[in-house]
């Protein structure tokens, strides 16, 4: 089953924190986020099999955003065969509840990585079931930004289901 969450699945979300390495939004972030208004129940998103948590989606936006614009924690049980399934049900779930509530973009799945480790084994199988658990949910355009931070360099991945940037052609002025 998946299903927002509310406030009696609260402890059973904040526990959910798979190992990883990649970034995900801990219990402290989380709370701050609910009080900010930036993290919200009804865009945090988790995966029930048999009353046992899954998979998580945490979904981020502005302050008074009416619509979440990015995913910010996608994780699935790491014992859970094929998480890039699980992902993408999630996602596609999530967004088809956005977009029912009026929602006009699907929301970005963003995960930020210490650049240091980009090429680390862990953390090249920890983005690539999330890449194809974007594809498979409608977010196939992948960008790279490096993002500088006080403590390190991040790599923050996005997955998007629209480009960053204008076609060529559309962005030049035709020529008469």
């Amino acid at each position: 089953m998946f299903t927002s969450s509310s406030r009696a699945l609260d402890s059973a979300l904040l526990r959910f924190v798979p190992p990883e390495s990649v970034s995900s939004v801990d219990a402290q972030a989380y709370g701050r986020g609910l009080a900010a208004g930036t993290y919200r129940r009804e865009w945090s998103w988790l995966a029930l099999l048999d009353g046992a948590v899954v998979a998580r989606g945490v979904w981020w936006g502005p302050v008074g955003s009416v619509h979440p614009v990015e995913l910010r924690c996608l994780a699935v049980d790491a014992t859970v065969p094929h998480p890039e399934v699980w992902g993408a049900a999630l996602i596609r779930s999530a967004h088809r509840e956005f977009a029912e509530a009026g929602a006009i973009l699907a929301p970005d799945l963003v995960v930020e990585v210490d650049s240091a480790r980009r090429s680390d084994p862990d953390v090249v199988a920890a983005l690539a079931w999330r890449q194809e658990a974007a594809r498979q949910a409608g977010l196939p355009v992948v960008t790279e930004t490096v993002v500088e931070s006080a403590a390190s360099p991040l790599v923050r991945v996005t997955f998007s289901a629209r480009p960053l940037v204008a076609p060529a052609a559309a962005a030049q002025p035709a020529l008469r």
